[in-house]
This record gives structure tokens, C-alpha cells and sequence, in this order.
């Protein structure tokens, strides 16, 4: 099968960034520019141009031509370090991280819920219909949106068996600055060991919305299931865009300032 034009054009102008012949921020050739080199239309030119936008490796501006995107992923703290910073601290650990980076304007939206458990939930939690008696099939669920620079930049949704949860500082919708881990050990609960599983996705439509994504990225989706010995304390679900984040995993005993360390660490380099 014949690859079309347009296509071509794509190839062209994603071969040249992998090579770095175009900087972050930097214009790339115009419309009529790359018709006349490439031996096409304009309107193939720009097609070309749309599948990059798509891809979030380009910025296009009305009136001011094509740019190359300003990749700065921010590294998420995947793997917890004994008295380090983790990234669900969002005053200690989270904000820091994004003002070193140069962003200025960033919030969290806490909500706390009480629910049924969906059987997605159930299953990370081992909760069966029988439960843990009356209240088994209950969640406490912890809500964190946070923004930078107004847009939405990554949603954090942790679900506690209402039986650990309930009448705690977990169903407040304040922040926990000392931490979930922390909380829960003040309840008796020790975070002894936990799994994750990360994979991506493409977003849903109001997905797409939400955190202001072309149709070309995809979202990383981090689960992580705490547990104290056999009891699952916690299963927190993390939805970030591909195109701004990194997640950082360690072995061993890391130092408390890893993610200092990789805070200038960007998978987009060549």
C-alpha cells in the first residue's frame, strides 16, 4: 500500500525533530516552505502538519506558523523513599517540583466520597460480596485534581475499605500534609509493601476535554495497591498525560533527594 502525501510530509518533519535539527520552542518551516521542498500542495503541507499536532510534537498558531512543542515532562515519584518527598504530598513534594520546573500557577481540588464499591475496586481491594461484615461493600474515596497554569495536569483517585477509613482524617477534604502513609500508620495500619501496574490508553472524550488534549496522546495510568501484611489498606488510581509526565521507579536504598536528582531528566531528549 502506497503511503500518501500527507503522510510523507509527517515522516519529514518527525524524522528532522528526532535528528534535534528543530529546538523546543523553535518555528519550523511554513505551509508553502514545505509544499515547495516536499513537491506537494499546500493543503497536503499542512494535513502533514495536523497529524504532528495530533501527536502533541508540534504547536500550531494562527498567524504565526508551526512550533515545535516545549516538552517538559514533570517526574513522577512512582517508587515510595524512606523519608523523601512522595509525589502525593502536593505542599512538600508535589508544588515544589513543578515551580523548579517553571511553572508558577499550580492548585489542587480535593472531594471525599462515600461509595459502593465498583467491582474494579472490589477486585484490587480482594472485597467479595461477603465483605468484612456490615460494611464491606463501602469505599471511602479521596479525589485529587491538580492544575498547572489553569489546565488540568493530573487526576489522583485513592479508595479506602470504609471499615480503615471511616471517622479519620481520610474523609476529610483537606490535605494530609504529613501524607496517606503517614495517616495510616497514625491508625494503626502500616504500609508494608505495595504493587503497581502502569500502562496508557487513549482518553475519553471528556477526557480529551478535561486535560485539553489533541487526539494523538495518550493517557499514563498508574494503580497501586498498598498493603499491611495480607490487608489491602488502599488502592490509588493516577491518570496523567503522556506528553507531560515520567514516571520514576528506584531499586535499593535511594537517597531522599532522587527526585531532585531527576528532576532534570527528560525522556524527549535526543
Amino acid at each position: 500500500m502506497s503511503t500518501s502525501r500527507k503522510t510523507e510530509v509527517a515522516d519529514h518533519l518527525r524524522a528532522a525533530l528526532t535528528r534535534g535539527d528543530y529546538k523546543p520552542g523553535e518555528r519550523l518551516p511554513g505551509e508553502e516552505e514545505l509544499a515547495e521542498q516536499l513537491d506537494v500542495s499546500r493543503a497536503t503541507a499542512r494535513l502533514g502538519m495536523r497529524i504532528l499536532q495530533d501527536e502533541g510534537r508540534i504547536a500550531i498558531q494562527a498567524g504565526r506558523g508551526a512550533f515545535v512543542a516545549d516538552h517538559r515532562p514533570i517526574v513522577h515519584l512512582a517508587t515510595p523513599i524512606t523519608g523523601g518527598s512522595d509525589s502525593e504530598r502536593f505542599d512538600a513534594g508535589y508544588q515544589p517540583h513543578l515551580r523548579e520546573a517553571g511553572y508558577d500557577q499550580i492548585d489542587e481540588k480535593i472531594k471525599v466520597s462515600l461509595d459502593t464499591m465498583r467491582p474494579k475496586v472490589a477486585r484490587r481491594l480482594r472485597r467479595g460480596d461477603a465483605g468484612d461484615g456490615p460494611h464491606g461493600g463501602l469505599v471511602v474515596i479521596r479525589a485529587s485534581d491538580r492544575f498547572v497554569e489553569g489546565s488540568l495536569w493530573q487526576s489522583q483517585v485513592t479508595h479506602f475499605p470504609f471499615s480503615i477509613a471511616n471517622n479519620t482524617p481520610l474523609m476529610s477534604p483537606d490535605r494530609l500534609e504529613q501524607g496517606v502513609a503517614a495517616v495510616l500508620q497514625e491508625l494503626g495500619y502500616r504500609e508494608d509493601w505495595n504493587w503497581d501496574i502502569v500502562g496508557a490508553r487513549m482518553p475519553s472524550q471528556d477526557e480529551a476535554e478535561s486535560f485539553g488534549l489533541g487526539p494523538g496522546i495518550p493517557l499514563l495510568v498508574q494503580e497501586r495497591v498498598a498493603y499491611d501484611g495480607e490487608t489491602p489498606l488502599r488502592f490509588t488510581e493516577t491518570v496523567m498525560p503522556a506528553n507531560r509526565h515520567q514516571l520514576l521507579y528506584s531499586g535499593g536504598r535511594a537517597p531522599e533527594e532522587l527526585l531532585l536528582m531527576a528532576s532534570d531528566v527528560n525522556i524527549f531528549e535526543r
